[in-house]
């Protein structure tokens, strides 16, 4: 495959496709008025291309999204159930009230909402998904907020780390801003 001549740090390599579509679907939002918890499921649907779980989760193994809170954002993520990601089938859990009352055991995506409280020990492949202020210093690895008429996220990446899970430096570079160790 040949790399192209402008860009080619963009251009080449892996994952070409989904950061292309990252950013044409952030132009289309700023196009065409969508409502806010449609624009955070496409834009968490493409940064979701850009993770990496760790080798104890097969492959061929469905990714289970875990609705832990209810919401629009929520609501928007239902229809999800069944899609593929990445050639991984996604399947559906619900939740009716925050962790760690709610069982997560076998959840690979979890959506909390803004009174969440993690778990002291956050498991292995698990990556937590949230919409509201401050998540990220409460150990929420992707954070979708408005900010000035976009969607803009936030990525604690060592809560990421510890969890066994790889986040494209790709993905990183679009954030509004990447938490880590060490960093307030």
């Amino acid at each position: 495959m040949a790399c192209c001549t402008v860009l080619p740090s963009l251009c080449c390599g892996r994952g070409l496709g989904a950061l292309l579509a990252l950013a044409l679907g952030a132009a289309l939002a700023l196009a065409q008025p969508l409502p806010e918890a449609e624009l955070k499921a496409q834009i968490l649907w493409r940064a979701l291309q850009f993770v990496e779980w760790p080798a104890e989760v097969a492959p061929a193994q469905p990714l289970q999204l875990c609705l832990l809170a209810p919401g629009p954002l929520a609501d928007t993520l239902r229809g999800w159930e069944g899609t593929a990601l990445n050639g991984r089938r996604i399947e559906l859990r619900r939740g009716a009230a925050p962790p760690p009352a709610v069982p997560i055991t076998g959840c690979h995506i979890a959506y909390v909402g803004p009174e969440a409280v993690l778990p002291a020990s956050l498991p292995r492949a698990l990556l937590w998904v949230g919409d509201s202020h401050g998540l990220t210093e409460r150990g929420v690895m992707l954070n979708l907020q408005p900010q000035q008429g976009r969607i803009v996220f936030d990525i604690e990446l060592q809560a990421a780390r510890r969890a066994g899970l790889e986040i494209n430096a790709r993905l990183l570079r679009l954030a509004r801003f990447v938490r880590a160790e060490g960093m307030p």
